[in-house]
């Protein structure tokens, strides 16, 4: 039984990932519309950190992603944490016009050929 409740548990941090990494991939325009009224660049990397990393790290523990997927993750939290130092980057504007926020989602998009 307790198996079971573990897979359970899995497969939803396996299911969060998923959904977070889509958003992180999303055009500029559809971040935007789909994180109305919040920081959407704050929204997109706090949900990474918060939510997407931890249960990254707890899916490869337990043997559901690969090195490879893990790697992927590790690069999209050190590009984040890179671009935190840069205040200019945390904008709409940014979000759909830096080279940043787009090897971001080229990142994403990679990860989540791996994941689907």
């Amino acid at each position: 039984m307790n198996n079971n409740i573990e897979t359970e548990e899995l497969m939803l941090f396996y299911d969060r990932l998923i959904e977070n990494i889509k958003q992180i991939s999303l055009d500029a325009s559809e971040q935007i519309d789909k994180l109305k009224g919040f920081a959407v660049a704050d929204e997109i990397a706090s949900d990474f950190s918060d939510i997407a990393k931890p249960y990254a790290f707890k899916l490869f523990k337990n043997e559901w992603l690969s090195s490879e997927q893990i790697n992927l993750v590790n690069k999209i939290d050190e590009k984040l944490d890179q671009m935190s130092n840069n205040k200019d980057l945390w904008t709409d504007e940014a979000l759909t016009r830096s080279n940043e926020w787009k090897q971001c989602r080229e990142l994403a998009k990679e990860l989540l050929k791996l994941l689907l």
